[in-house]
């Protein structure tokens, strides 16, 4: 049995990112946070982020999320993305490329009731299209308590992709995959310390035109998320980025890497000004980033080939807990 270590991290909060496969990633980063003994009292997803959440809540048995992640590679990706109703959609003139159908298989055996009664908040990240604008559920609200079946729906809204997979109407409006995390919704958890897990990566040279895409949609998304983390701190200077592989040469970081070390030092500037200052009421707090180091090719939001599923989860282990191990000392 592996031994429970010691962290002086305060209270937790962690926050699963999307990315469709991708997301197999953060089992192996939760995995990590397990085994060690951290337990938040805040849970925050996103995408797929919300169905590993989720997950987690239900059953806080890291080898139960391990074993529907393997269960998916198993029986491959068109398990969830059926590549045969593509055709039929695009005749229909459909509003998304899949149905519901293989995310419901998963959503449908989870016990709710076990999640809503978690200690565990768990928040949800959707995009309300009848509004234009994120929206945040959380598993303490009156109509989630009394309403339990109402938390599938933001679940699979959360997760519906635009375009790939069909909105999903909870109380009269349209909802859709929240796309990135609400750093500011877990900061007002009071966290001190928050892991916020990435599940992209950076594919230097794409050859199939799904990579080539896929590769595209990745850019575009790390500028958003670099600039959320920007926006979020600069409102928040108690909080610092910490992430020892940010602490390398620029050289060995993926670009995504590279703009958040360049965040984090001018967030460190900040913070120091303020610490050496007058204000003794200064405590700073911490976002510990967990991302992918080595890209798996052919490993996507809806694709994926043998094997690639647990060496997803294997590499996210293997970093998470190298870091975990170095914020010890």
């Amino acid at each position: 049995m592996t031994e429970k270590r010691k962290h002086n991290l305060g209270k937790v909060g962690i926050i699963f990112n999307g990315g469709g496969f991708t997301g197999a990633f953060s089992v192996g980063y939760i995995k990590a946070l397990w085994e060690q003994g951290i337990r938040p009292s805040h849970i925050q997803g996103v995408s797929v982020g919300a169905l590993n959440a989720a997950k987690l809540l239900e059953s806080e048995n890291i080898k139960e999320l391990e074993k529907i992640w393997l269960e998916i590679e198993q029986a491959k990706a068109s398990s969830v993305f059926s590549w045969k109703e593509i055709p039929q959609n695009l005749i229909k003139k459909s509003s998304a490329l899949f149905s519901h159908k293989g995310v419901l298989d998963i959503i449908e055996k989870f016990n709710i009731h076990k999640i809503i009664n978690s200690p565990i908040e768990l928040q949800i990240v959707a995009h309300n299209e009848t509004k234009r604008e994120k929206e945040v559920f959380s598993t303490k609200e009156e109509r989630v308590i009394k309403n339990p079946e109402i938390l599938k729906k933001m679940i699979l809204a959360s997760a519906s992709i635009p375009g790939v997979l069909p909105m999903v109407e909870i109380d009269g409006h349209h909802y859709s995959d929240g796309i990135y995390f609400s750093l500011e919704s877990m900061i007002k958890t009071g966290a001190d310390t928050i892991f916020l897990f990435l599940n992209d990566q950076y594919i230097e040279k794409s050859i199939r035109w799904d990579q080539r895409l896929f590769n595209m949609k990745d850019y575009l998304y790390e500028e958003v998320v670099s600039f959320r983390i920007q926006e979020a701190i600069k409102e928040h200077p108690d909080f610092i980025i910490e992430n020892e592989d940010l602490d390398k040469e620029d050289k060995m970081l993926p670009p995504p890497l590279k703009k958040i070390k360049k965040i984090r030092q001018q967030i460190r500037s900040v913070a120091s000004s303020i610490a050496t200052g007058n204000d003794i009421n200064f405590v700073p707090h911490r976002i510990i980033i967990m991302n992918t180091r080595t890209p798996i090719s052919t490993l996507h939001s809806t694709a994926f080939e043998a094997g690639d599923i647990k060496a997803a989860i294997e590499q996210g282990y293997d970093q998470a807990s190298v870091l975990l191990n170095k914020l010890r000392k």
